[in-house]
């Protein structure tokens, strides 16, 4: 399987985030820190494959219009060894080529599906090339912001010869991109191995080397190591040069011998919680007090303390705390926290046990959580949540499955009782994936009016001013979904990057743009200190 690793150095997109926003190596505005995994605020974006962009709405027709410029003298990448970039022959990118690639991804040809599988709304939209250079997209107003981010930010254009030819280009054989890298070689659980693309046409924004063309790198070669503790080994001899999203255990290891790594840690990863879903159009979590009542049978200050060793985030649901939406969030700590929520993070067993005796259940009752048999971390955590839930009379059996089975469970929403999910990442709150809708990140199968009529002014507010939407998210969706107790939060630990001082130019960042993990096109190689390093 190609990975959106590589798929981000070969291939890329209309918009991704500016480096010269982030801290680009010490030049750049510190805007954002790119660190956090994805930002999607439109005000920290660029015009990749696109030179500039407008958006316009239509209330009478209940319609919005987005017209692209498409930049020129963009060429496919050229390797001469390989048959599919041959039959491209580098030519200049069309606006063709951007047509027929945003039809493709609402046809659900394009890849795995993924904007026609997750934003439904966009099936419909009608994409029309107006010009030379000049596309121009008509959707419905309601869909207008979904469709700014996603087709700017989720959508790889691809030539169309190459899938006229091959049907597809789903072996690594057939990436041909735009990107500043060639895919040379793929050993699938081994190594992925990429060559300077001389055709890119991006160059360095800021600092020292503004005006160099990108990349700065000959080639990558990704391994594949599957073994953290392989993984780990490969860093501290400096046969890799980082790993990211490390646990804190594992970080604190690896420094102990390899101690001039370079390190920057988080306390949310996206703006991600991985909560416990209960299905509320089922009994028992149906009824609020069941709700409740499994949230204060929950001890979150200790996973906190014991558990986390003091370092990490308490989920307040829908999302976590990170630095770009913190306007959005609504935390323990904030003077405002809905004072009927309080109470639902203090562990009260007492409370939780009269909770469940008023709705029926004076014994408790039995259900299950769905966890990935593979997922050692997860395990953990909620057996010692069972430990907690037993002194209420909750059983709970924790019903392990291999990976792809869950995954299956989670997109077709089939499951009993509890399971745990991402609720997507909080890039694209005004999508409301985790609390309204049929996508696979609404596993409490949330259909509440207050939250889908407060979704539409989020979505309509964030098509002219993102923090606006963000605003009008905290007070009329945060606040009101807190007390309705849909989920159970998890307590999450820190993370920690971790990289060899030899990456110049690189700061942490971790994706630039929203899932564009495209760092290494930004950054040089410093041979020389590496092996005065003894390395």
């Amino acid at each position: 399987m190609i990975t959106g690793t590589i798929l981000n150095l070969t291939s890329q997109q209309l918009w991704e985030g500016d480096w010269a926003k982030g801290l680009a190596g010490g030049y750049g505005t510190g805007q954002t820190d790119w660190g956090f995994g994805n930002n999607d605020l439109f005000d920290t974006k660029m015009g990749y494959l696109i030179e500039n962009w407008k958006w316009s709405t239509d209330t009478a027709k209940n319609e919005g219009t987005i017209i692209y410029q498409v930049r020129r003298g963009v060429h496919w990448s050229l390797n001469p060894s390989n048959e599919a970039s041959r039959l491209v022959n580098g030519r200049e990118m069309t606006t063709d080529d951007v047509v027929f690639s945003m039809k493709r991804s609402i046809s659900g040809s394009y890849l795995d599906g993924y904007i026609y599988r997750t934003n439904i709304e966009l099936r419909t939209s009608n994409v029309t090339k107006t010009g030379p250079w000049e596309i121009t997209v008509k959707v419905p107003l309601a869909a207008l912001v979904t469709a700014i981010s996603r087709f700017g930010d989720s959508l790889f254009i691809v030539p169309q010869e190459v899938v006229a030819k091959y049907g597809d280009m789903n072996t690594w054989q057939r990436i041909v991109g735009t990107g500043p890298f060639m895919l040379i070689e793929y050993v699938p659980g081994s190594t992925a191995t990429m060559l300077r693309n001389n055709n890119y046409w991006m160059k360095n924004p800021v600092g020292p080397g503004k005006g160099d063309q990108f990349p700065y790198l000959d080639g990558i070669r990704i391994p594949i190591i599957p073994d953290a503790s392989t993984r780990q080994a490969a860093l501290r001899t400096g046969k890799v040069d980082i790993l990211t999203n490390l646990t804190r255990e594992d970080s604190d290891n690896i420094k102990k011998t390899a101690t001039k790594l370079t390190e920057k840690f988080g306390t949310s990863f996206q703006g991600r919680g991985t909560p416990a879903f209960m299905r509320i159009d089922k009994p028992p979590f149906s009824d609020i007090r069941v709700r409740k009542a499994m949230l204060m049978s929950t001890d979150f200050q200790s996973l906190l303390k014991d558990y986390r060793g003091g370092q990490g985030q308490i989920i307040t649901f829908p999302f976590s705390k990170v630095k770009e939406y913190e306007e959005l969030y609504v935390g323990l700590g904030d003077s405002d926290f809905p004072e009927a929520a309080k109470e639902l993070y203090v562990y009260n067993p007492d409370k939780a046990k009269q909770l469940l005796k008023e709705a029926g259940y004076p014994n408790g009752f039995k259900t299950s959580i769905i966890l990935s048999s593979a997922a050692t971390t997860a395990i953990d955590y909620y057996s010692i949540v069972k430990s907690m839930w037993a002194k209420v009379g909750v059983d709970l059996a924790l019903d392990l499955k291999d990976a792809t089975v869950v995954t299956n469970i989670q997109r077709d929403r089939n499951h009993e009782g509890l399971i745990t999910n991402t609720t997507g990442p909080v890039a694209i709150f005004y999508v409301g994936n985790p609390i309204q809708g049929t996508a696979q990140y609404n596993l409490s199968m949330i259909d509440d009016p207050v939250i889908n009529a407060a979704m539409v002014k989020v979505r309509l507010a964030a098509i002219t001013d993102m923090h606006e939407s963000m605003k009008i998210f905290r007070e009329e969706i945060f606040k009101y979904t807190l007390p309705q107790a849909y989920v159970v939060p998890d307590v999450i630990g820190t993370y920690h990057n971790l990289w060899w001082p030899w990456l110049k130019n690189y700061s942490g960042e971790i994706t630039i743009g929203y899932d564009n993990p495209t760092w290494p096109a930004f950054i040089w190689y410093d041979q020389a200190l590496k092996k005065s390093m003894g390395h």
